[in-house]
């Protein structure tokens, strides 16, 4: 039979309430002269064997340690630079001795079992969420927090300053000398807060030089034809990100069109690969491991857990992650005309 803290408590000659706050930890405040009573409780639980109940420690601290992170379609888990948010995000949760459910929302409706039986703690997602899903959620009063996404201003959320990223690639190229600049997204994007974003900082940079903006959302094989046989064809091309910067690079060397003498290239979340295209791409960057780290922080916090996780700080309902322009082998000077 396993041990009890009952059996620990009757060899260390203790309370069995002194043995459950040792054993999870709570010694904050014990005396000095109470440190070898700690020492003999934990000794004793080692060599009986003791293995917590989890599932009774989750009942008595009305907790389950399980955050969920709810979706529609895996597709906002497993793209972009997301696997880099749930690796921050995971890794932050440990050390709150939290851990990380995935939470399919289906018409199957298991995730309601999860999400409203007690089972999570709190939820993130990346994405609006179904109004029915929202509604369920502050009927529920569950916490929940947009990582990446500021469509829900109902929410905490941590958000990344896109519009100021696609400005600073804009005024890049303007510094360049280019005038006939293109943003171009990709029309199997899933709809998202960063693309109005990112097209506002673009539009804000080409109207403060009184020059068009142009804007393409778009197959890959109508972007190419615009660029190879467009009247009035762009210089410079900044993509939503470097999905698009990839396959536009690629025909162009196809149809033999040169990066960067003929088309100046910019992308957006500068993936792994990136640095070794031919040429490397200019790209725009942002610190996507840190939003994992700001939304378990920010989690933490909304389910009362910041003080028992050593984190005194109070965190705004709202963050913000900078972006930066990394500046490489794609993008140069028009040619003279």
């Amino acid at each position: 039979m396993a041990a009890t803290i009952y059996d620990i408590a009757k060899q260390a000659g203790v309370s069995s309430s002194t043995v459950a706050r040792v054993l999870r930890g709570d010694t904050k405040g014990d005396r000095r002269d109470s440190a070898e009573r700690v020492r003999r409780i934990r000794e004793i639980a080692t060599r009986l064997g003791y293995r917590p109940n989890l599932r009774a420690r989750a009942f008595s601290e009305q907790r389950t340690k399980a955050i969920g992170l709810l979706y529609t379609d895996d597709a906002w888990v497993f793209e972009g630079v997301n696997d880099q948010v749930l690796q921050g995000l995971v890794r932050q949760l440990r050390t709150y001795d939290h851990h990380l459910v995935l939470v399919p929302i289906d018409q199957h409706g298991e995730w309601e079992e999860l999400v409203l039986g007690g089972h999570l703690d709190g939820c993130l997602t990346f994405q609006f969420l179904p109004e029915r899903v929202r509604t369920l959620l502050r009927e529920s009063g569950a916490p929940c927090v947009l990582l990446g996404d500021n469509s829900d201003p109902e929410l905490p959320q941590i958000v990344v300053d896109d519009a100021a990223g696609a400005y600073a690639a804009a005024r890049h190229l303007l510094a360049l000398g280019h005038r006939r600049i293109g943003f171009y997204v990709h029309d199997t994007v899933k709809p998202h807060c960063s693309i109005r974003d990112r097209r506002d900082g673009f539009e804000a940079a080409m109207r403060e030089h009184a020059l068009e903006p142009y804007f393409w959302h778009s197959s890959d094989g109508e972007m190419i034809s615009i660029l190879i046989r467009g009247d009035d064809r762009p210089t410079a091309l900044i993509c939503y990100s470097d999905l698009e910067s990839t396959l536009i690079m690629h025909a162009m060397w196809q149809y033999g069109v040169k990066v960067p003498a003929e088309l100046s290239l910019i992308g957006f979340n500068d993936k792994f690969a990136t640095k070794y295209m031919t040429p490397p791409l200019t790209t725009v960057s942002f610190d996507a491991n840190r939003i994992g780290v700001l939304g378990a922080q920010m989690i933490i916090q909304c389910i009362g857990k910041h003080e028992a996780a050593g984190d005194e700080r109070q965190l705004d309902s709202r963050q913000k992650v900078s972006t930066h322009l990394i500046i490489r082998g794609s993008t140069a000077a028009p040619r003279p005309e």
